[in-house]
C-alpha cells in the first residue's frame, strides 16, 4: 500500500474554505445566507469535490478554473436557497417584524446586491481559496519532507 500524499490528506480544508469565503463574498455583496443545514450540505459537497480533485488536478490555472466554477455554483446555490423575504433578514428576525398588509408578497422580495459587486467578491473568494489552499499544501509538503528526512537519518 502506497503512502497517501499530503495534499490528499488536507484537500477537504479547501472545500470548507471555498464555502466560507463564498458565503462571506455573497453576504458582503448584499446577498442573503441560506439556512444552516443548506450551508452544511454545500460544505460537504465542496469538501468531497476538493478531495476527489486533489489527486488529478495540480496545475494552478486549472485549480483557479475549478475554484471559479465552484464559486459560481455556490452563488447559484446561495441565491436559490437564501432569499430576501419579509421578516427573514437578520435585523427583521432579531426584532421579529412581521410583514404588514401593504408589504409585497414573499416571491416579490428584493434579490439583494449589485451583480457587479457579487461577481467581484466571488472572484476574490475564488482567488483567495486558490492561494490559501496552494500555500497550505506547499507548507504541509515542506513539513512532511522535513519530518521524513529526520526519520531516515
Amino acid at each position: 500500500m502506497r503512502a497517501v500524499p499530503v495534499q490528499d490528506k488536507w484537500a477537504w480544508v479547501s472545500g470548507l474554505l471555498a464555502v466560507g469565503l463564498g458565503l462571506a463574498a455573497h453576504l458582503t455583496a448584499g446577498g442573503s445566507a441560506p439556512a444552516l443545514p443548506v450551508l452544511l450540505g454545500f460544505a460537504a459537497l465542496c469538501c468531497l469535490g476538493a478531495q476527489l480533485l486533489a489527486r488529478w488536478v495540480h496545475g494552478p490555472l486549472i485549480l483557479l478554473l475549478v475554484s471559479g466554477v465552484a464559486q459560481q455554483l455556490l452563488h447559484f446555490g446561495f441565491a436559490a436557497f437564501g432569499g430576501y423575504y419579509p421578516g427573514s433578514g437578520w435585523v427583521e428576525h432579531l426584532h421579529s417584524a412581521a410583514p404588514g398588509p401593504g408589504d409585497p408578497p414573499a416571491a416579490a422580495g428584493f434579490s439583494g446586491g449589485s451583480p457587479h459587486i457579487m461577481l467581484y467578491t466571488h472572484t476574490a473568494a475564488a482567488i483567495l481559496t486558490l492561494m490559501v489552499a496552494a500555500g497550505v499544501t506547499g507548507l504541509l509538503k515542506r513539513v512532511s519532507l522535513t519530518a521524513t528526512k529526520g526519520n531516515t537519518a
